[in-house]
């Protein structure tokens, strides 16, 4: 009976919100690691596995492949694949470029609108919006 399908509310409110690693002690070192690897996770996949990269990121979820391992490519089957939660190599032997399929879930060029431009939360936005001024300056001059 406890499947039924009735709905309550929550029985204890979260007083504070969730944030990954809040009780470790972190060096720079190990912050810089973790964004850059946060930021290279991030990269030529499509939006659907850059949100699921960035949420396993955001509670701690994301467990790195280790050094000196390497996983086997689906589609040449070479073991190239680095990343964690990838199928498809795409840093060396770039399988999923030449084919134009998302190196996470290996759909096609219509379905996978690859992010070439990487946004990661928790990055400054101040250059976007200096590039944003840039570009309506430019507008605005040509009438």
């Amino acid at each position: 009976m406890s499947g039924s399908g009735h709905s309550r509310k929550q029985k204890h409110q979260n007083r504070v919100p969730f944030v990954a690693k809040r009780d470790i002690k972190r060096n720079d070192g190990d912050r810089e690691k973790e964004s850059a690897l946060r930021h290279l996770a991030c990269q030529n996949v499509c939006k659907r596995c850059r949100q699921k990269v960035v949420w396993r990121f955001q509670m701690g979820k994301y467990k790195p492949k280790r050094a000196g391992t390497r996983g086997r490519c689906n589609s040449c089957g070479k073991q190239t694949v680095k990343l964690a939660y990838r199928s498809l190599c795409d840093l060396c032997d770039p399988c999923g470029k030449e084919q134009g399929l998302c190196p996470g879930c290996q759909k096609p060029p219509e379905l996978a609108e690859l992010s070439r431009e990487v946004k990661v939360p928790g990055e400054t936005e101040s250059e976007e919006e200096e590039e944003e001024e840039g570009s309506e300056d430019e507008g605005g001059g040509d009438a």
